[in-house]
């Protein structure tokens, strides 16, 4: 089974850790391990992390102020592969992806 470790880089989770082993949507709105309901910005969903043959993509949904991947200096929209040290952004949340498994 694939896994993919985030960790929360602000709000209320700052510093924790967020291990997906599903597809997993980044929303304002839910119960999952990455619903951020105080950042209000956020869309309803935002992303999705999806798992996949070779690791991991995330992929943007439309929403107002678009996902990115900072390190890289993209905005991500289509499925995008997701490497260790990836630093991604939408609205006011930001996550760093630690390890993929």
């Amino acid at each position: 089974m694939s896994k993919l470790t985030l960790e929360a880089l602000s709000g209320p989770l700052d510093g924790a850790a967020l291990t997906l082993e599903a597809e997993t949507e980044w929303s304002k709105a839910g119960q999952g391990s990455l619903s951020f309901p105080w950042d209000e910005e956020l869309g309803a969903p935002q992303a999705r992390f999806r798992p996949t043959q070779d690791g991991w993509s995330l992929e943007g949904v439309k929403s107002p102020h678009g996902t990115y991947r900072l390190n890289r200096e993209e905005r991500v929209a289509a499925p995008t592969s997701l490497a260790a040290d990836d630093v991604l952004k939408a609205s006011n949340t930001w996550l760093l992806v630690q390890k993929i498994e």
